[in-house]
């Protein structure tokens, strides 16, 4: 990704990497109608943006609201930190979203505006992440076309925070996989687990940001567009937390998990060297024996006996049983 440097505030550098082609819908509803890119008098507007590719197209349509110069500089720079801020006449919010697809992490930024009663969604990548929104709003489920914009920006907000709540329960079940495997001692390789735990921590810092970012709001419940669904926006503040916790025990699990996996290593190691120091040991005596008799004593009558080799050999036997039985008495074994 592009990062934006040596530029004066207010630049607008596109740092998005994705070639997905700009395609701009603008949704008009009302409590009984609802239009495609077709104006209805008296009905509120969502304008979904997918796909950042075209700048220019994009920001002629926000230069018809007036938007500040440095909100439209944040819609671009994707390293922006994920949050909610008020603006003139409206809100600002910018959500990081992540999925496991395919066995790999994929990450999404969205960002959604509320002013002057219409509401933009800019997402990179079209997830489908907001089609469930507009299927809603098409069959007339819910309650998001008998209230104005306002509530359909706090719909988006609580489907972003739920698809991040949903990725925390994947991320949850993996761990459970993990801690299984890692019981077992049934692997070895924890390069995903530390993938895990990149993504764990990225998640913790974008719900610690949208958190602090609300409380930073001199007190949103009464700022007007909050106020008229106070209830609603507690309770997306109760997600929110509640993922913080989740997302507390799962950096607890993981870190627990690498204690027991390096427990596991431990513990192979010293398996080994403990046979090994076995055999070690075991081999002294023997050695000891074989240095003896190999030695050019002239007056050793063993030396003369046709069965000497047979001799020596089940003496070494002897010492040997000898030495696995001490070991066993002293519970070495």
């Amino acid at each position: 990704m592009a990062i934006k440097k040596s530029l004066p505030p207010g630049t607008i550098f596109n740092t998005s990497e994705k070639p997905n082609p700009t395609e701009i819908k603008k949704i008009y509803y009302t409590e009984s109608k609802i239009s495609i890119n077709e104006p209805i008098e008296n009905s509120q507007l969502w304008i979904r943006v997918n796909g950042l590719k075209d700048t220019q197209k994009i920001v002629e349509e926000l230069n018809k609201i007036n938007l500040d110069a440095l909100i439209i500089e944040d819609i671009f720079n994707l390293t922006q930190r994920s949050k909610i801020e008020e603006i003139d006449n409206g809100l600002f919010a910018i959500i990081k979203t992540a999925a496991f697809k395919d066995n790999k992490f994929d990450h999404e930024y969205l960002s959604v505006i509320l002013k002057d009663n219409i509401v933009f969604t800019f997402d990179e990548n079209d997830t489908g992440i907001l089609s469930n929104i507009e299927e809603r709003l098409n069959n007339n489920l819910g309650k998001i076309r008998s209230f104005n914009s306002k509530y359909l920006f706090y719909v988006i907000i609580d489907t972003l925070i739920d698809a991040n709540i949903v990725f925390e329960h994947e991320i949850g079940n993996q761990l459970i996989n993990w801690e299984e495997l890692i019981i077992a001692e049934r692997t070895q390789n924890v390069d995903f687990l530390h993938l895990i735990r990149k993504e764990v921590l990225m998640m913790k810092s974008n719900i610690f940001s949208i958190v602090n970012s609300l409380e930073l709001i001199d007190d949103i419940y009464k700022n007007q567009n909050v106020s008229e669904f106070k209830k609603y926006y507690q309770d997306l503040i109760d997600h929110l937390y509640r993922l913080n916790d989740k997302l507390n025990l799962d950096w607890e699990n993981i870190k627990t998990l690498y204690d027991m996996h390096m427990n596991n290593i431990n513990e192979r190691t010293n398996s080994i060297m403990k046979v090994l120091t076995i055999f070690s040991a075991t081999f002294i005596p023997l050695s000891f024996l074989a240095g003896v008799f190999g030695m050019n004593f002239v007056y050793m009558n063993i030396f003369n006996n046709p069965q000497g080799i047979w001799i020596f050999i089940g003496l070494c036997i002897v010492v040997f049983l000898g030495m696995i039985g001490f070991f066993k008495y002293k519970k070495w074994l």
